[in-house]
């Protein structure tokens, strides 16, 4: 009998020194928990319904764009070409009216 009162005692013991690492158990579990679900949010609101569709559209401007220079790149060599031959142009006929009023 003294040894299931030792045995008894010593359980009663043991659960109330293990009664608050318990309880701070119980604590981190509903902690982790709220983690799970924050991230669980921040996957599935922010990221799947904002950022991806956001850089989905931000991707087809700039390919978009990118093509669009892509298949002008002759027509905007022949205007820079047409630019430099303005300059030219311009700054020649300014040095021939200055000569003339002068």
């Amino acid at each position: 009998m003294v040894d299931k009162e030792m045995l008894s005692a010593m359980s009663d013991l043991l659960d109330e020194k293990l009664h608050p690492v318990y309880d701070r158990l119980d604590t981190l579990e509903q902690d982790v928990s709220g983690l799970k679900e924050d991230m669980r949010y921040v996957k599935v609101v922010q990221l799947e319904n904002n950022v991806i569709p956001r850089l989905s559209t931000m991707e087809e401007c700039y390919v978009d764009t990118s093509r669009r220079y892509i298949a002008h790149i002759d027509q905007i060599e022949r205007m820079d070409g047409d630019v430099i031959l303005l300059k030219n142009v311009v700054s020649n006929h300014s040095e021939q009216l200055r000569r003339l009023q002068g």
